[in-house]
């Protein structure tokens, strides 16, 4: 990126946005795993769209052209072609997902171990 901090005489304001702390939580390791933290990356963000005069990313209307409970259904039978069933925690943890309470990870996790356990 060939973004240039301008030096300016202006003092730094603050800005304040409220999350999930699950979220400030996740990010804040992912962003310390690049190298970096949420401030700096929010100051990059701005930056950039200072500078291109635009969003700095793609925004979407409707990215999903389904519903949340059709993505789920979805999910529900694939795994059953694959003879695999998940349960009412499973399609639960799911939804948590749908919501960002959860992360993928913990999520493909906890069903995979659910399903190797019943296959013992």
């Amino acid at each position: 990126m060939s973004t240039t901090i301008a030096k300016t005489k202006s003092t730094n304001n603050l800005i304040q946005v409220r999350v999930p702390a699950d979220l400030k939580e996740r990010v804040g390791k992912l962003f310390e795993s690049l190298g970096t933290n949420t401030s700096d990356v929010i100051r990059l963000m701005l930056l950039r769209a200072d500078e291109t005069k635009s969003i700095p990313f793609p925004i979407r209307s409707g990215a999903y052209p389904i519903s949340s409970n059709e993505r789920i259904r979805e999910v529900v039978a694939t795994f059953a072609l694959e003879g695999m069933e998940l349960s009412e925690q499973n399609i639960k943890d799911l939804r948590d997902l749908e919501l960002a309470k959860t992360s993928p990870e913990e999520v493909r996790n906890r069903i995979l171990k659910e399903i190797k356990e019943k296959g013992k």
